[in-house]
């Protein structure tokens, strides 16, 4: 059946999620591989795997830390994408594992101090594609040739990569961002790169297709990681209670009103699990955002309210602004884009009172994470998120003529994850 053909669906509500297509369920007895199992994403592709156990009877959880789960259809399989081939091929072997579809996100990160200076600059594109490209060649590549070695054949390959694929990390690009849109080479992106070595693998093993997925920024509460612009978010406005201080907005008005789309870890991993399971979709990529409708400046009023504090609005003084002009146009005219704050939360996060106020909410509730231990690269991202001025719409069509329907509140998500990771004792109660 193809995606134009009328047809009659069910779906569902789960959670904070609604409109989910339901699936047959006489899909029965799938092994799946999730690489990177216990990051934000592969922990929660684990996490909707295990709600169905007739469906997923064993799930291998390859990464190097043992995820959260501790069904009895989850193994861990400690693996290490630097390692050699031949090595990760052995680990495979050693603890035989197999998989009618591979969930990969495996992904190597930039260190906390490189993080600091990151931003969009070309030089730390270069440092991410590097890291990722190190050692006996590309960790993706590396892991597929694994697969072959151990004599491992998935029926279906799923790579999450990002909507840094429209490079609108880079200033403001072509919106909203597209699945049919030609790539826009800027620099070095191993995504691309990514993406190419799946192509390859997929047309030499005629029995395995592939799906790429593209989320935004992804809302997610996860143990031990800081792959989020919500946990440092989170963070500040702890910090702020605890010093009697207004949650304020450190973006100008253009980056408070702008639309910036969400991608809920949990949706995302529904999706995944329906778009793999689905025949019509092979072999072929889609974006992925909770179709709500998100911006600062509704989101900031209740995050205030979800920590007990006054909020403020960005600054109407323009002197007050620092601006940081990109480097590039990914769309190929007009201006470059332009980050403009008030403050800055790296700096922020560095001054004596941050923390010593975080010290005092550690000591207060027994947390165990330290955000503001380091250099402040936790942050970067956030900064980032909260002072970019142009336009990241994304469209979800492509999935929808294919028959996804699925949503979530972005902020009732927000609040979720925030409530979640004050039960990991990574943050006070809100």
């Amino acid at each position: 059946m193809t995606a134009e053909h009328a047809r009659e669906q069910l779906v569902y509500s789960q959670g904070h999620c609604h409109g989910l297509p339901s699936l047959d369920d006489n899909i029965r007895g799938l092994s799946a591989i999730v690489v990177g199992a216990s990051g934000m994403s592969g922990q929660s592709m684990v996490d909707i795997l295990v709600q169905t156990p007739t469906r997923w009877n064993k799930i291998f959880a390859l990464c190097r830390r043992p995820p959260k789960a501790t069904a009895e259809s989850v193994k861990h399989v400690p693996m290490d994408l630097l390692k050699t081939p031949e090595d990760n091929a052995a680990t495979l072997s050693e603890h035989s594992v197999r998989a009618d579809v591979v969930f990969f996100f495996g992904y190597v990160q930039l260190s906390a101090e490189e993080r600091k200076y990151s931003g969009a600059s070309e030089d730390s594109a270069q440092k991410l594609a590097d890291v990722n490209e190190s050692c006996s060649g590309k960790i993706f590549k590396s892991f597929l040739t694994a697969l072959d070695l151990a004599s491992i054949r998935p029926k279906r390959i799923l790579l999450q990569t990002g909507l840094k694929n429209y490079q609108g990390h880079q200033g403001p690009a072509k919106v909203p961002f597209d699945e049919a849109d030609p790539r826009i080479n800027l620099g070095p992106l191993f995504y691309f790169d990514q993406e190419d070595i799946l192509f390859e693998h997929c047309r030499t093993h005629h029995s395995t297709s592939y799906n790429v997925t593209m989320p935004s920024w992804i809302i997610g509460a996860v143990e031990a990681s800081d792959m989020t612009t919500i946990y440092p978010l989170a963070v500040y406005a702890s910090v702020q209670r605890q010093l009697g201080q207004l949650l304020a907005f450190p973006g100008d008005t253009a980056a408070w009103e702008k639309i910036m789309p969400m991608s809920s870890a949990v949706l995302n991993s529904l999706f995944h699990e329906w778009v793999v399971l689905t025949d019509n979709t092979a072999n072929q990529r889609f974006n992925i955002v909770d179709g709500s409708e998100f911006t600062w400046m509704a989101a900031w009023p209740r995050i205030a309210e979800w920590f007990g504090i006054e909020w403020s609005p960005p600054q109407e003084d323009e002197s007050l602004y620092r601006t940081v002009e990109m480097p590039v146009r990914p769309r190929g005219y007009g201006p470059k884009g332009r980050c403009r704050s008030s403050f800055d939360l790296i700096e922020w996060s560095q001054r004596p009172h941050t923390r010593a106020a975080w010290k005092t909410i550690k000591e207060e509730h027994e947390l165990k994470s330290e955000p503001l231990a380091g250099p402040g690269g936790m942050f970067a991202a956030l900064q980032f998120s909260l002072t970019t001025s142009w336009s990241w719409a994304t469209k979800m069509d492509k999935a929808r003529k294919y028959g996804w329907h699925g949503f979530v509140d972005s902020a009732e998500s927000l609040h979720g994850v925030m409530v979640e990771l004050a039960k990991q004792r990574m943050l006070p109660p809100i």
